[in-house]
């Protein structure tokens, strides 16, 4: 991310490359017409996932009554998906009929910032200029996501051909909201005040792809990856702003349950 006029602006980091490329795979066979069989059938599911997430580094912009403005550089995060609250999701998914469909998500993230590593850092603080580097926590003493940075989205899906009688590629856009629980509070006064809630900011985009393993006539498994970026701003008690954008990274697996029972396969000739 880069900053003008106190502003943070979105710009990719170099590690969502890789991202890209994965997704790119497994987009290929939701594209690629390799069967002769009709587009597919009506199906509504719904499903819950779980999986290891990574948040890419961020610039994050604090501003704060008495002439507090400054910008911290890359700032690193840690998500820990698999303590408690873990990563988790809900997902509601409608095709019908065809090979696009609509799916209704949300995600849990959490992003926990690692204050005690020393970042680039500029602007002012309390009206003095700050150093150009020092840790997070000589400025703040707490600045987290714990109970999530959760992101509420509508995705349009895309699904290929099966592989075989029971495997079926897809992928998906997606635009939404982000409701992140903000944790912010400063090191010491005049402005210490802590903010602790839940709010309601963005916008949130995400791009998916996966494979979903249809096992029997109600039930699958589903593996995924998912890139989800949201801009977050934080109002601050006792007047400010924190300001950032977060990019997470998914690999996510789960069941999912269909409620119109599967039509039988027709044996192959």
């Amino acid at each position: 991310m880069a900053t003008l006029d106190g502003e943070i602006r979105l710009r990719l980091p170099f590690d969502i490359f890789p991202g890209a490329a994965y997704l790119a795979l497994l987009s290929l066979p939701a594209f690629a017409e390799r069967s002769a069989r009709p587009d597919g059938e009506t199906d509504a599911q719904l499903g819950v996932y779980l999986g290891p997430a990574y948040t890419s580094e961020t610039d994050l912009n604090l501003v704060q009554p008495g002439r507090t403005d400054m910008t911290f550089r890359d700032i690193a995060w840690e998500g820990k998906p698999f303590r408690r609250p873990p990563y988790y999701g809900y997902r509601a998914i409608y095709w019908p009929g065809g090979r696009y469909g609509v799916m209704l998500d949300f995600t849990h993230i959490k992003a926990i910032a690692i204050k005690d590593r020393p970042v680039q850092q500029s602007g002012f603080k309390d009206g003095d200029h700050v150093q150009p580097q020092a840790p997070v926590s000589a400025t703040l003493k707490r600045l987290e996501f714990t109970h999530g940075y959760n992101l509420l989205t509508l995705n349009a899906l895309r699904r290929g051909a099966p592989r075989g009688p029971n495997l079926i590629p897809y992928v998906g856009l997606g635009l939404g909201v982000a409701i992140p629980h903000v944790e912010v509070q400063r090191t010491d006064p005049p402005q210490s005040a802590r903010t602790d809630e839940y709010q309601i900011t963005g916008p949130a985009l995400q791009v998916l792809g996966g494979i979903e393993w249809r096992f029997s006539r109600r039930l699958s498994l589903f593996v995924e990856y998912k890139l989800s970026c949201a801009m977050i701003r934080g109002d601050l008690v006792g007047g400010g702003k924190v300001t950032t954008n977060l990019c997470t990274h998914q690999l996510l697996a789960g069941p999912a349950v269909h409620l119109r029972a599967r039509d039988a396969i027709p044996a192959s000739p």
